[in-house]
């Protein structure tokens, strides 16, 4: 099996730049489908499809899904062909052409970015934007800051929602909630994130993390041959892809929109 975790984070991420420049500007679902299994085979020889990815993709598929239908319904095409009704909707051959194209457009990307996240550890991705994109320090370990920031966000609401509970031992059935109530949960967990946000300002100041400051690191991220090699092989990829679908006459380019 391909091991990426040792790569340099800002090659994978500029792979998956490339992927969606690529994915933005084809328009026509066989191209897309090749870039889709791709990158899902891709996933499965890096051994990037675990369980909480496969749970991450369900939203995906749901959403991809949407769009399917919506624009084989909706899309507004020239000359569209009736190829199927359900009940007052009517699907056209373009419409669904499009639907496609989109569809597996949202699937790549997201299949990517899921990769991208389970090969990625979020100090290397940091220290690299550091030392690859010339990052300042201050908004790289802020942006590492607020990403630690998001489990104790989960347990702060779970502490306000017990004590709740406890001022409250009658419990509401779902249908009978004010549905203004939420702002009950928001403002002290609004509070709450506020002043700890405020602590680690004043603890990250007091340590000398500002924009143009200049520090030396217990581990760096260099680039290596392998990251070139890697980029190299990813772009080459696609561009055969997109190549072999421009010798068909498949390869549809950017044009204006047309979907839902």
């Amino acid at each position: 099996m391909l091991k990426i975790n040792n790569l340099n984070p800002t090659a994978k991420l500029l792979s998956n730049l490339i992927l969606l420049v690529a994915c933005v500007m084809i328009f026509d679902p066989q191209t897309m489908v090749m870039l889709f299994l791709t990158t899902v085979f891709f996933g499965v020889i890096t051994r990037s499809f675990r369980k909480k990815s496969i749970k991450a993709l369900l939203p995906l598929l749901c959403f991809a899904f949407a769009i399917l239908w919506m624009n084989a319904a909706f899309a507004k095409v020239n000359h569209p062909q009736i190829i199927g009704t359900l009940g007052p909707l009517n699907f056209s051959d373009k419409g669904l052409i499009v639907g496609l194209s989109l569809c597996f457009r949202v699937m790549t990307i997201g299949i990517s970015s899921i990769i991208f996240t389970t090969n990625t550890d979020p100090n290397d991705f940091i220290l690299s934007l550091i030392k690859q994109c010339r990052l300042s320090p201050g908004i790289a370990y802020g942006m590492l800051t607020a990403f630690r920031f998001l489990p104790s966000i989960e347990a702060d609401l779970t502490l306000i929602i017990a004590a709740h509970q406890i001022r409250n031992a009658k419990k509401q059935k779902w249908y009978a909630k004010n549905s203004s109530a939420w702002y009950r949960n928001a403002i002290p967990l609004l509070a709450v994130n506020l002043r700890r946000a405020e602590r680690v300002a004043i603890a990250m100041e007091a340590r000398g993390f500002e924009n143009n400051m200049v520090r030396t690191y217990h581990k760096t991220i260099d680039w290596q041959k392998k990251d070139t090699i890697f980029v190299a092989c990813a772009a080459l990829i696609i561009i055969l892809i997109i190549s072999y679908s421009a010798y068909q006459g498949w390869l549809v380019g950017f044009k204006t929109w047309q979907g839902f």
